[in-house]
């Protein structure tokens, strides 16, 4: 009786053993299963609490200095694009203005009196050349006629040892020939004087086209006074600051009075056109992640609420924590690290979809799930009277 009750305990016992090894089996089994899916879960839907909602930010300076004696914008306010923000005492720029207007007609003026005294040069040269034509032509006669009256006294002087010719004659056709002389001289110092008067009035013609500063159809003097009108009206536009598009104002802490820089930012404006999250991605996901996949993105701050995203880029550099620069050598540290960390690299993933009652806002915690599909181009729809652009949802 002993015997077979202590066989019935040695066969429980086996059972029990062989139960309890069947349990722990099927127990690493079912956890090697569940970290096979896990991982293929993980490697085709990569997720990450490691992320965040980020806006475009732009700093707005003005490109003029003056005292700010309008401000049309409050902090956190809404705005569209070219909507007024603020405005610089505009005064003194439209004062040069209107200087630069006034010596735009200055020059005119003046380049139209040039034109004119350069067009009186050109008739004076003109009369001059008649003047010196004539001289010359008159220069010609008078060497003619010098020519024939000095070969004609030379013709009586031998006659008059001979008694051909009286004294009276040679008397006369001497007096004749020294006039003839003094004639030609004069003629050419006119011909000469006309000559180095068209020269003087050439050099001043010259000189009346240089300073109109005219090259082909384009004056320089009238292009360079209609540029400094320009470059004032400008100044006087950027008295007036816009919004470049449509954004939040944010970090506004000034008030009608102060005295703004040229190149100093006042605020910031927030882009409301474009919403994106910067995902933190180990890169042992990076093979599964390709711009265009769609994505889903979950804020802390609104609880069951997600927005459709799209993968639009991946970060290609990351700075090493562990590298140092001493002078032009690295400085790397001696040591081994038993356990490696994955480094993670930003994905920027925008955001397709808004909702007015849950408003994006740039710092806001994020989680991203990527989705093993490439996203749709959802159409968006204007935006309604908060600014915030409503898309049609699909699930």
């Amino acid at each position: 009786m002993e015997n077979s009750q202590t066989d019935n305990h040695l066969v429980n016992q086996r059972r029990r053993m062989l139960l309890g090894r069947l349990i722990g089996t099927l127990i690493v089994l079912a956890a090697v299963v569940t970290g096979m899916l896990v991982w293929r879960i993980n490697y085709k839907s990569p997720r990450t609490n490691d992320a965040m909602i980020r806006a475009n930010i732009v700093g707005i300076a003005p490109e003029v200095d003056g005292r700010i004696v309008e401000l049309h914008v409050e902090d956190n306010q809404y705005v569209k694009q070219g909507d007024l923000l603020f405005v610089i005492d505009p005064r003194p720029y439209q004062a040069k203005l209107d200087q630069a207007k006034a010596e735009l007609l200055v020059v005119e003026k003046e380049v139209e009196s040039r034109r004119a005294t350069s067009g009186s040069a050109e008739i004076a040269i003109e009369r001059l050349e008649h003047q010196r034509a004539a001289a010359g032509a008159e220069v010609t006669r008078l060497e003619a006629e010098d020519e024939y009256l000095h070969n004609y006294l030379e013709r009586l002087e031998p006659l008059a040892e001979k008694v051909y010719v009286t004294a009276d004659q040679i008397k006369q056709a001497r007096s004749k020939y020294a006039a003839s002389r003094a004639a030609l001289a004069d003629a050419r110092a006119k011909e000469l004087s006309a000559r180095s008067a068209i020269a003087e009035a050439k050099s001043e013609s010259r000189r009346a086209v240089s300073l109109i500063a005219q090259v082909g159809n384009v004056n320089a003097r009238i292009e360079a006074a209609k540029a400094a009108v320009t470059a004032a009206e400008l100044d006087v536009e950027y008295c007036y600051v816009r919004a470049p598009f449509d954004a939040y104002v944010t970090n506004l802490n000034i008030r009608e009075g102060e005295y703004a820089k040229t190149g100093t930012q006042i605020f910031a404006l927030v882009d409301d056109r474009h919403w994106y999250a910067i995902a933190n991605f180990k890169e042992t996901y990076l093979r599964s992640i390709h711009p265009g996949q769609e994505a889903e993105v979950f804020l802390v701050g609104y609880p069951g609420k997600h927005y459709r995203g799209v993968v639009t880029g991946i970060g290609w550099a990351n700075y090493p924590d562990n590298i140092k620069q001493q002078g032009v050598l690295p400085e790397v540290q001696r040591t081994l690290n038993w356990v490696i960390l994955a480094s993670r690299f930003p994905v920027r993933i925008e955001i397709s979809e808004r909702d007015a009652e849950h408003p994006l806002r740039m710092g806001m915690t994020a989680f991203v799930t990527l989705l093993d599909r490439p996203a749709g181009n959802p159409t968006l729809l204007p935006a309604n009277e908060k600014g915030v652009t409503q898309v049609p949802q699909s699930r």
